[in-house]
């Protein structure tokens, strides 16, 4: 496969790309290198320079840049007219909520096959695989797509994070395309920030305090947190804990839930089935407390403890403060 051009559709916050986004963008560098292409970043913003300088800096050799605001049917549109003037070979875009709506359109108006919360995709000389889990992790399913452009979507978290080539430039192309009133059918009229939803904003934590069946009850989570605050993380969770209905499915870490890349994962009371640990295995240091000296978390944990979470991890937090002064 040669001269194949891999595009990455940035979705912005305040002006800034989302994580998943650089992720997606260094992913997609990679894969361009070994197909003699280009790695692109797809802009949709009044005030792009921000996100161009990101995406030059996570390996794009070019950015598309439209100047409009983003809705995702109009985005849409925009995307299917670039993608008609320079024929991709793959779009990646992140599986955000924004993000979902957007791959779902785009892929009705090319008409594409699209394929959905992918954990890797692979270019060989037979084709493009993407690599989507089954059977809560246990499988993965190898999915082939023959036409192209082709969608693919990724959770955050899938693809580690390398640190930004300060400085690298790229090629800078802006498009005018004029969108149809009819295509656009939803407004934002306003936005009123979720302070519970910003603490579930786990994808971006650089440290997580999780918790397992073993913490016990909701009231157990409350340690948990007494910790996360005094490291300056955030609290997670296994599924065994939301479907006990201790916390929120927002704060939920595996296959269905949230994938993560903190520097540092402190597990309590979580056995380590598999979907979970494919959740956290990109995180560069894994601590797991546990009473069970065979829970399967052990074998993916750099550290292991085996002992009461309830006396470990008020410990933790004790030592933490004092360190603090």
């Amino acid at each position: 496969m040669s001269n194949q051009n891999i595009w990455v559709f940035f979705e912005l916050s305040d002006g800034r790309p989302k994580k998943v986004c650089l992720e997606m963008m260094q992913k997609a560098k990679a894969l361009a290198e070994g197909c003699s292409g280009k790695a692109a970043a797809v802009i949709i913003d009044p005030e792009p320079e921000e996100a161009c300088k990101a995406a030059f800096e996570n390996g794009a050799d070019q950015v598309l840049i439209v100047r409009q605001k983003f809705f995702f049917e109009s985005a849409a549109y925009i995307l299917e007219k670039l993608a008609e003037k320079y024929s991709p070979t793959i779009i990646l875009i992140g599986a955000t909520t924004e993000g979902r709506d957007l791959a779902a359109s785009a892929s009705a108006r090319l008409h594409c096959g699209i394929a959905s919360e992918c954990t890797d995709v692979v270019i060989t000389g037979s084709g493009v695989f993407w690599i989507r889990p089954s059977y809560d992790g246990r499988l993965n399913t190898n999915i082939g797509i023959e036409e192209s452009p082709m969608i693919g979507t990724f959770k955050p978290g899938i693809f580690k994070l390398e640190d930004p080539s300060a400085g690298r430039s790229g090629e800078t192309i802006e498009e005018a395309i004029e969108v149809p009133a009819g295509v656009l059918l939803t407004q934002l009229l306003g936005f009123t920030p979720d302070d519970e939803l910003t603490k579930a904003n786990i994808e971006d934590a650089e440290i997580i305090v999780a918790g397992g069946r073993g913490v016990g009850s909701r009231e157990g989570f409350g340690q948990l947190y007494e910790l996360a605050a005094a490291l300056g993380g955030s609290v997670g969770a296994s599924r065994a804990a939301v479907d006990e209905g201790w916390i929120a499915k927002d704060y939920q870490i595996g296959i269905t839930g949230k994938t993560v890349s903190p520097r540092l994962y402190i597990g309590f009371g979580i056995s380590g089935a598999l979907p979970h640990v494919n959740g956290i295995k990109e995180a560069d240091i894994i601590v797991a407390v546990n009473t069970d000296p065979n829970a399967p978390i052990f074998g993916v944990a750099n550290y292991g403890i085996v002992a009461d979470l309830n006396v470990i991890c008020p410990a933790l937090t004790k030592k933490v403060r004092e360190m603090k002064g």
